[in-house]
């Protein structure tokens, strides 16, 4: 069953706020991912203009090899999920080549039975990034709700960390009344401890939740009608 909205933003909150001591944002927002999908490992890569693809982060040494691995053969989940721009799942659980026989042909070598996920990173409509997730278990499944709220999120997040090179600007939509968007991601700061560029993540990812702008979430954070804090909205 699908989580609700409610649910689904608070709990993103709950583990952000949890992370805040991981300095780097990439690990930080690879980890958020892991533990949203309820997966063994994940890996966060960003694609640039040119289509050259970069590995910012791993939770374990098996995501690493499985992202290693669709480099060598070219072809893979994660490849899939940026180039149509949809998420992606692969079963390595059984003999059958399927769709990817490269990978999985290559993937048993590594010891690998079960399956990958892989979500686009989108925090508008062409997506910066991939977010791969594994599991050692043949009903592993991802709530489709859950993996758009999550790349548009880590999607708006990469964004806004200049180390990583990704280009884009979050505010473009909302340029005039930017200062809203700053004070909104403050007093989410403030309500749940979590670091200025994930504030901003769960601003996009509520957004997008709840089939709205950016700039009418936080005009609602400002008059105080959402709180992060229980994630509640008055009049519930």
């Amino acid at each position: 069953m699908a989580q609700s909205r409610d649910r689904l933003i608070g709990r993103l909150a709950a583990v952000l706020a949890s992370l805040h001591a991981v300095e780097s944002g990439a690990a930080r927002l690879c980890e958020a991912g892991r533990r949203m999908l309820d997966a063994d490992g994940a890996a966060l890569t960003i694609v640039s203009a040119n289509r050259s693809r970069l590995v910012v982060a791993t939770t374990d040494d098996l995501a690493s090899e499985l992202e290693d691995l669709q480099e060598v053969v070219g072809e893979g989940p994660s490849r899939d999920a940026f180039e149509r721009n949809s998420l992606q799942v692969a079963d390595f659980s059984t003999p059958e080549a399927g769709r990817w026989s490269l990978m999985h042909e290559h993937g048993q070598r590594l010891g690998f039975s079960g399956r990958v996920v892989a979500v686009p990173l989108r925090p508008d409509e062409l997506p910066v990034g991939v977010l791969s997730a594994h599991r050692a278990d043949t009903g592993f499944r991802v709530d489709p709700l859950t993996a758009e709220v999550l790349g548009v999120a880590i999607g708006t997040a990469l964004l806004q960390d200049s180390r990583l090179g990704v280009q884009g600007d979050v505010f473009a939509e909302v340029w005039p009344d930017r200062a809203r968007i700053h004070q909104a991601t403050g007093m989410i700061i403030s309500q749940v401890g979590v670091r200025p560029e994930d504030a901003l993540a769960l601003l996009r990812g509520h957004a997008f939740a709840s089939n709205t702008t950016l700039l009418d979430v936080a005009q609602q954070v400002v008059e105080r009608h959402i709180n992060f804090r229980h994630f509640t909205i008055e009049g519930d």
